[in-house]
């Protein structure tokens, strides 16, 4: 009998270590980088974060590096805004109800952070976290957003009943508050140019709000008392008005006209069609029972009517434009145009400009490959990394329907290119699997290969310094190292397949003979499972999913600030002096369709 009493408690105790040991599996066991492996490389650490996560499901879903902040997102729905200086978490804030959802890439603009969860879009201020508002979308997010000063560009599905895969939706923020500045001094109202009484920052304040929550302010009061006009909502589900049922004392059956005796049902009507009136005794049997579809929205509108409640601050849909093709990535923007990338290999630029109903196509082409990784955007060009191994760069402010893309250069680094290319001031480097990491001179014209002192003509004219152009290729890694998380002027730093951190001299190859390239250094930092790629300074990141973030740098003097490398895309219209930048809809206006004589 003991030897069954140790049986059963040895299977206790295996089962527990068993459950103890799959407990600790779910996350990594990363734990900061040591000083040895980071003086080999030449790295230090600037500060170490940890974003809690919750359960065993929980983990983070998205870490996006934009201008001084870094992103976090859980699967959990928590987004967390940290100061990329520092490591220090600015704010945090809880999406939807807590539940698991897909996360997708957020997007930034001077004033505020974008981020879609669930079918719900979410505005924050950026330094603050204070909620701007939160609109409802209809369908979920497919890509990750993408958003101007005006504007924020979705990527949702099709409504349900309707044709298609994907639509692209803009909304613009709402009007700004606008605070007015005192007057100083005491001002006659009779003389010339003086200006007008400055309004309640009330009325500004409800300037935000939806049409018809309140009324125009006026410069002066006005005794005649007139009647408050609403905007009457339109049924659900046809394009017609219904008649309103508030007018009945009772709106269960039998509905009664007044109250001294009940009248007839709504169902002797013969019709509820426009006019609205009832048939003589002779016809009354043509339509003895009127749809019942015209009811549900009669209510909805008389209580709709009836509602005092302010309404929140929400955006205004612009446009949305559908395709029978879905989108594989983001919408990437310029000035005047939004940009989209399809699943059947067609690239198309819409206005950003137009009105709704009126969306203009202005670039469309098929290409005979696809795009195998989201483009990468500085500036107004765009790179394309396609799937047959090319790397082509666009002007995306040219080209038309008739012409296509108005390309500047083409190069093949081979390979599959399914990472979106990292971006330098200088080169390119273009990366997946198959591939490796090529690095390839990005600017026009020729580009001098320097080695200590600036090379002389009669070098240059007998190739002992060679010169690239743009899309030439100048080195090339092993076809494991296939993942660029971060670079400096002088360094790239590498992610391979089993997880190794590699460090790669930015400009030059190891080898110039066969243009390849080795390692300057490398670590194993595997238990780092999520790859960050900084497009925003020269500093790196190591994330893993157990929330666990660091941020390293070069341990030179020179890094000691964060250092621009991706030159930054320009999606803004310019501001013209002299024109006014913002008309009475809160948009910035075109001035060939909207100029000012007072401006000229």
């Amino acid at each position: 009998m003991w030897y069954r009493l140790a049986a059963v408690a040895g299977l206790v105790f295996v089962v527990t270590d068993f459950a103890s040991a799959q407990q600790n599996n779910v996350y990594s066991k990363a734990v900061p980088p040591e000083k040895a492996a980071l003086d080999r490389l030449n790295l230090r650490t600037e500060w170490t974060a940890v974003v809690p996560v919750e359960g065993n499901r929980d983990t983070l879903a998205q870490v996006q590096t934009i201008d001084d902040q870094v992103f976090v997102q859980t699967r959990a729905g928590l987004l967390v805004a940290i100061d990329a200086l520092t490591g220090r978490v600015q704010w945090a804030a809880r999406l939807g109800n807590g539940s698991y959802g897909n996360a997708y890439p957020v997007a930034a603009n001077a004033n505020f952070v974008f981020c879609a969860h669930v079918t719900k879009l979410y505005a924050f201020y950026r330094y603050t976290g204070v909620t701007e508002f939160v609109a409802e979308l209809g369908t979920p997010p497919t890509t990750g957003l993408a958003c101007d000063d005006q504007s924020v560009f979705c990527v949702l599905g099709m409504r349900p009943g309707n044709a298609g895969a994907h639509r692209v939706a803009v909304f613009d923020m709402p009007r700004a508050i606008t605070v007015n500045e005192p007057v100083k001094g005491p001002i006659d109202p009779l003389a010339q140019g003086a200006k007008k009484t400055a309004t309640n920052p009330v009325d500004d304040l409800l300037k935000r709000y939806s049409p018809g929550t309140s009324t125009a302010p006026n410069d002066a009061f006005d005794p005649v008392v007139r009647p408050r006009v609403l905007e009457t909502p339109v049924g659900g589900y046809t394009g017609t008005k219904t008649p309103s049922l508030s007018t009945l004392p009772s709106v269960q059956p039998p509905y009664s006209l007044d109250n001294r005796a009940p009248a007839v049902s709504l169902s002797t009507l013969p019709s509820m069609r426009q006019p609205y009136k009832l048939r003589q005794e002779s016809g009354k049997y043509i339509q003895q029972t009127p749809s019942l579809g015209v009811i549900p929205p009669s209510v909805a509108a008389s209580l709709l009517l009836s509602d005092l409640r302010p309404k929140a601050v929400e955006p205004k849909l612009r446009w949305e434009y559908g395709l029978t093709s879905r989108i594989l990535y983001p919408a990437f923007l310029t000035p005047t145009r939004a940009w989209a990338v399809t699943d059947d290999n067609i690239v198309l630029a819409l206005n950003k400009r137009s009105e709704a109903g009126k969306v203009g196509i202005e670039v469309s082409e098929r290409l005979t490959s696809p795009i195998a990784a989201a483009p990468a955007v500085t500036g107004t060009t765009h790179y394309l990394a396609l799937g047959n191994g090319n790397v082509i760069a666009v002007d995306a402010t040219s080209g038309n329907l008739s012409g296509g893309l108005s390309v500047k250069w083409r190069s093949n680094p081979g390979g599959i290119n399914n990472h979106t290319p990292f971006i330098t001031k200088t080169h390119i480097y273009a990366a997946g699997d198959d591939t490796g990491v090529v690095c390839m001179h990005r600017l026009d014209g020729p580009f001098k290969e320097e080695k200590g002192a600036p090379p002389k003509a009669e070098d240059v004219q007998k190739n002992r310094v060679r010169e690239y152009y743009a899309g030439d290729i100048i080195w090339r890694s092993d076809n494991s190292a296939d993942r660029v998380i971060g670079a400096n002027e002088e360094f790239i730093y590498v992610r391979d397949r089993q997880g190794r951190f590699l460090v790669y001299d930015a400009k030059r190859a190891t080898d110039p003979a066969r243009q390849k390239s080795g390692p300057l250094g490398s670590a194993n930092f595997s238990e780092f499972n999520l790859h960050v790629v900084n497009t925003a300074n020269d500093r790196v990141y190591l994330a893993a999913d157990n929330g666990l973030i660091v941020c390293l740098r070069d341990a030179g003097t020179k890094y000691a600030k964060p250092m621009v490398v991706w030159p930054p895309a320009e999606v803004n219209r310019p501001k013209v002096l002299g024109v006014e930048t913002f008309t009475k809809d809160g948009m910035n206006p075109d001035p060939k369709k909207d100029p000012d004589p007072k401006k000229q």
